[in-house]
């Protein structure tokens, strides 16, 4: 190779490498649920709700967020959860639970300690969906409530809003919300079932 050549193969390799320096390397985001905002506590709360953690189905188990399109699922990958899915999930719940201040004490699956109800359940949807055009968010989870091994009540809860924010933190935003409409769904089924008046004290007799 004559020195002219070589000074012109030097130069182009130069110029690619300096090229290649300045394109910007995409970054990954990580996200986490919102937490829900605490409610007023009802005085005459009661009971220890224990939350078990959840089981998460097999073709969502990924640390990215996913976008769905029917039977198809399109992961994320530079958008990615800061912990994995079924523990955040379940933290929403001990933590929404808790803020609704329908019971006295709501506990994870390791606290110690008794409890007067144990929910169980699975997450059976959690992702952006695409719809006509809209882009919405699916939250749907399977639960069931225990007491002293009965099960009190066993439904899927299914949760689907807007995703009004853009891109991957609007959709996280309108996952927090519908972990919190769910919740909120679920107290709203456990007080019409007596779940929560049943552990009351009674109240005192009052004399005449």
């Amino acid at each position: 190779m004559n020195t002219a050549m070589h000074t012109v193969l030097l130069a182009v390799s130069i110029a690619s490498l300096a090229a290649c320096g300045s394109v910007a390397v995409p970054r990954e985001r990580y996200y986490r649920l919102a937490p829900p905002d605490p409610a007023s506590a009802d005085p005459q709360r009661a009971g220890v709700l224990r939350v078990m953690d959840l089981q998460l189905g097999t073709a969502l188990d990924r640390d990215c967020l996913l976008v769905a399109d029917g039977v198809r699922l399109e992961p994320q990958p530079l958008e990615r959860w800061v912990a994995p899915l079924d523990r955040l999930v379940t933290d929403a719940l001990v933590l929404s639970l808790s803020r609704s201040g329908t019971v006295a004490l709501v506990k994870g699956g390791a606290d110690p300690g008794r409890e007067t109800w144990s929910l169980h359940g699975r997450i059976i949807d959690f992702a952006e969906v695409a719809s006509g055009g809209e882009r919405r968010a699916r939250v749907g989870l399977e639960l069931w409530l225990e007491a002293r091994d009965a099960v009190l009540l066993h439904d899927e809860f299914v949760a689907e809003l807007p995703i009004e924010g853009p891109g991957s933190a609007g959709a996280v935003v309108a996952l927090s919300q519908g972990v919190q409409q769910v919740v909120a769904d679920l107290v709203r089924r456990m007080d019409d079932e007596g779940v929560f008046a049943a552990a009351r004290p009674p109240a005192p007799a009052t004399g005449r």
